[in-house]
């Protein structure tokens, strides 16, 4: 009966999720890929730089929202779901009528003194007010469990952004405005695709938004987002300060190497998180919300092991496999890129496990504890990026983002200790550190003798080479370290 409950259910949420991470995962793999092919890296810099600023900039103006909407929409009745959405258009009109105002200036600006950085900048303003919404209709299909629905909107329009700057880059070289543009346009297919499977478009959402009930909600929501806003800036700013500083101290050349690693592993990461994440995480709302404090404390510590374990074993892949990973997905005007990519890959790890780490301070609402020490990330990374990025170069700004994320983890993980006693598996975690690492120097020094054509047989090789040394290994130690523990529960 059990099984046969937990398989539709597998199906029906984790299967869909999982696709489209993969999926979107993939096609920005392949479209860093396109562009790193097709632009040097001065260029290819400059348009890192400016992804940059449309991400910062929309969470800047539509993270509250998004919040908000993830926290209010999801187990709404239907009349409720209609007042929610309405509310949420009304936020979004706002937004957008901001938006239009502040690209008028931006393309008066352009018609008046033209300049390249002009046209970046209006590129970067229509590009924020198409992320917004497209992020904000995610944010819904997944509140009503829509997983389907949210799959073919990351993978249409992922498919579309590689098709439309495809085109673009055969019919204007090194024109990165119109990738920008390109981008823009496959998410605006996005949004009209996924509001149309959200039911934004129906007649009886549209009569509720002059009521006064959807406005009393919608100050009710900006209310509730705008406190997760602050700390979502201060992370997303401490996350990315980097990647700007590095074009400030060492020139666009190394924000294009730097950029195209960081882009390329950020997808990695994802594809290691999202599933565990998927699995665990209702199971751990729904311990703490039954008060049962001691099983979300196991949970918690069973998630943070997994969760590390997962993370050591990727650096450790990408470490072995960076030389034809780089060649292979970003040519070899890029290949100067690979010794950067195991170092962003823990730096990016760092940060994903901090919103696990802080999950005791959300239980408790102390936002103004994660805001200060996100805050106290971001000031630390910035720091350290200026002094170690003139000196070291790229290398330094990786470096400095690995400190900052570490730093947050161990800020949350003191303060959430004193909430929630989680307890990580120090000795299974020690034996899978021993054992990726002794396979990735392995796998590095007999990959110096082989003489294969071609960067893909290189990289299926090493792989392979890697998961035959790691994989037994951690399989015996996975089954001695669960035998262990049942003997321990047995004799308590």
């Amino acid at each position: 009966m059990i099984a046969a409950y937990r398989l539709p259910k597998m199906w029906n949420t984790y299967l869909p999720y999982a696709l489209g991470i993969t999926g979107n995962a993939a096609f920005n793999i392949a479209l860093i890929s396109l562009l790193t092919h097709q632009l040097v890296p001065a260029v290819y810099g400059d348009y890192t730089v400016f992804v940059t600023v449309i991400v910062l900039a929309s969470a800047v103006v539509g993270q509250w929202l998004q919040q908000a909407t993830g926290r209010y929409l999801a187990g709404c009745t239907a009349p409720a779901s209609d007042y929610t959405k309405a509310a949420v258009l009304l936020g979004l009109g706002g937004v957008l009528l901001a938006l239009s105002a502040i690209c008028l200036f931006a393309a008066l600006l352009d018609l008046l003194h033209r300049t390249t950085d002009s046209e970046l900048w209006l590129a970067a303003v229509v590009s924020v007010a198409a992320q917004v919404p497209f992020t904000l209709v995610g944010t819904m299909l997944q509140s009503e469990q829509r997983a389907w629905s949210y799959a073919l909107l990351q993978t249409c329009s992922g498919s579309l952004k590689i098709g439309l700057s495809l085109l673009v880059c055969r019919v204007a070289q090194q024109d990165v405005g119109g990738i920008l543009y390109a981008c823009a346009a496959a998410q605006c297919v996005g949004v009209a695709f996924g509001a149309s499977r959200a039911g934004l478009f129906s007649k009886a959402i549209s009569q509720k938004l002059k009521s006064r009930r959807t406005r009393v909600l919608l100050c009710k929501l900006r209310a509730y987002g705008g406190a997760m806003t602050v700390w979502f800036i201060f992370m997303n700013l401490a996350m990315y300060c980097d990647r700007l500083l590095v074009r400030a101290f060492a020139g666009s050349a190394s924000a294009g190497l730097y950029g195209a690693a960081s882009t390329l592993v950020v997808g990695s990461v994802s594809l290691v998180m999202a599933p565990i994440l998927a699995v665990t995480w209702p199971n751990l709302m729904a311990a703490w919300n039954g008060r049962n404090e001691q099983a979300a404390s196991r949970l918690l510590g069973n998630m943070l092991t997994v969760l590390l374990c997962a993370g050591v074993t990727l650096v450790a892949i990408v470490n072995a496999v960076a030389v034809p990973a780089t060649r292979l997905f970003l040519g070899e005007k890029f290949a100067a890129a690979a010794p950067l990519l195991p170092l962003l890959t823990a730096s990016a790890f760092s940060f994903s496990l901090g919103t696990l780490f802080h999950k005791p301070l959300e239980f408790k609402e102390k936002k103004v504890t994660m805001c200060v020490f996100a805050a106290a990330v971001l000031l630390l990374n910035g720091l350290l990026s200026s002094v170690f990025t003139p000196r070291l170069g790229a290398i330094g700004a990786g470096v400095a983002a690995l400190l900052s994320g570490s730093s947050y983890c161990a800020l949350c993980a003191w303060r959430g200790r004193q909430i929630v006693r989680w307890r990580i598996q120090l000795d299974l975690l020690a034996v899978v550190t021993g054992l990726a690492a002794g396979a990735s120097i392995a796998v590095n020094l007999l990959s110096t003798s082989w003489h294969l054509e071609g960067n893909l047989l290189m990289l299926v090789a090493v792989t392979s080479a890697f998961g035959a040394m790691f994989g037994p290994g951690l399989a015996v130690a996975v089954l001695l370290h669960a035998n262990h523990r049942a003997q321990t529960q047995t004799i308590k």
